[in-house]
């Protein structure tokens, strides 16, 4: 689910591998394919092959901690023979349509990332993925590392089927800058409500600053940000709501004025090219100075600092502040599985997960990639902290959330998520009324009943 920029030699590839890679086995893919040696050896000696479909490659926020984790773990005594074969997909979008097309047509790698929008549901209904209880059963220790609830998030029918990596979490990043230049405080934790927060919009507009970035296109990633925001701010119906799993009424009043607010934000608050936008267009508005707030979570850090991505000192410029209402996205993410059949593979791509959440590997994609750890009772260095002030400052605000809140992409239906990127641009243009966006988003939830 999450989002970074990538480079446009990039989403090139992907269209070329989305090509290929449709029509060919998951084990390969034209011209992205590549493979490291090493693992535990199967029963009979021989090396065991395990194939991934990797997202987290050239400027993904991860590619440089999953390159490193991949070697790590081939020199652990459990991946010491084992070898990787890699297929390579540059964005999460692409990647989650390949493995659903596989899930419903073809055979799934041994080691499934997953990149959210209910994947998990998906594979396990169709048999595609391992259970994988009793291998956290018989390891008390490693179950430990995880909370129920982030378990239970990655079941189907109670048994686990994904083993959550990170924690995701979401904020509001601004520019201190555009702020002055405004002449606006931003608050030291969030505006107290969305009046306040709207208030600040019109300020900042007046001087000709745009306020926001949004985005309607591949799933309107920062629009439905806000939008999660907006109904999970609402006091505790509205909290309640978008903590509620797979919800199937959305003419609701508090849905039904989220809805106004978000439309007010497309019509009014954002960039002429928001409409139709694709992400990484919007994240670009923000790095350049051309838009004051963007909602995002704390992977994102090291784009700041990036000068592929961003002026030089960029990062300086960069502040924190909560959702209005003090509040703040936090769900378990969509958990990683095993999609392979053979028992030695299994066992392969098993110690994998668990080399993956170890508690210092945990702190390692802290380190380099802003994931924020799954398992609540890892203490962060303070030598993390004192290198990264930014992350220090996400580490701390989101102790001061009154609201944490679930975001649509991790709790709806597919086709209702599907429903709601499709509405937005109609939403912007107003061609469509709040009323008429949540009767849509209705229709889809109870197409699933």
């Amino acid at each position: 689910m999450k989002k970074r920029v990538i480079s446009t030699l990039l989403c090139a590839t992907m269209l070329v591998g989305m090509i290929t890679g449709c029509g060919s086995n998951n084990t390969e893919s034209a011209g992205n394919t590549s493979s490291n040696a090493a693992s535990t050896e199967s029963g009979d000696g021989e090396k065991v092959v395990l194939n991934v479909i990797n997202y987290h490659v050239g400027t993904d926020y991860a590619a440089d901690y999953y390159s490193y984790l991949f070697d790590a773990f081939q020199q652990t005594e459990e991946g010491k023979n084992v070898e990787f074969k890699f297929e390579e997909i540059p964005t999460t979008d692409a990647y989650n349509q390949k493995i659903k097309l596989l899930i419903s047509s073809g055979d799934l790698p041994d080691i499934v990332f997953n990149g959210g929008n209910n994947i998990t549901a998906l594979a396990a209904e169709a048999g595609k993925v391992t259970d994988l209880t009793p291998y956290l059963d018989n390891d008390p220790e490693w179950k430990a590392m995880f909370d129920e609830k982030d378990l239970e998030f990655n079941s189907y029918e109670g048994k686990v089927y994904g083993i959550p990596v990170s924690k995701e979490i979401s904020y509001i990043y601004y520019n201190k800058d555009l702020f002055a230049e405004a002449g606006l405080e931003a608050p030291d934790v969030a505006y107290e409500t969305w009046d306040e927060f709207f208030d600040a919009c019109d300020t900042l507009k007046s001087k000709n600053i745009t306020p926001v970035s949004m985005d309607t296109a591949d799933l309107g990633w920062l629009s439905n940000l806000w939008y999660s925001g907006l109904i999970g701010t609402s006091g505790e119906e509205g909290n309640e709501f978008m903590n509620t799993a797979y919800p199937t009424d959305y003419n609701v009043p508090v849905v039904e004025e989220a809805t106004e607010q978000l439309q007010k934000m497309l019509e009014n608050y954002t960039t002429s090219d928001a409409a139709g936008g694709k992400y990484d267009t919007m994240a670009t508005h923000f790095f350049n100075g051309e838009v004051a707030m963007l909602p995002n979570g704390p992977w994102m850090i090291p784009d700041f600092n990036s000068t592929e991505k961003a002026p030089e000192g960029f990062y300086d410029k960069v502040g924190i502040m909560l959702l209005p209402g003090n509040g703040m996205e936090s769900v378990p993410t969509p958990g990683d599985m095993v999609g392979a059949k053979d028992p030695e593979k299994i066992k392969a791509a098993v110690a994998f997960l668990k080399f993956e959440t170890t508690a210092e590997n945990q702190l390692k994609a802290l380190e380099m990639a802003g994931l924020q750890p799954v398992s609540s009772n890892i203490e962060v260095p303070e030598s993390l902290k004192e290198s990264d002030p930014l992350m220090a400052e996400v580490l701390d605000i989101q102790s001061k959330a009154t609201y944490t809140y679930g975001q649509n992409q991790a709790y709806w239906y597919q086709n209702v998520i599907d429903e709601f990127s499709n509405q937005l641009p109609e939403l912007a243009s107003g061609s469509l009324d709040a009323k008429g966006f949540c009767k849509k988003l209705t229709d889809a939830a109870q197409k699933n009943d």
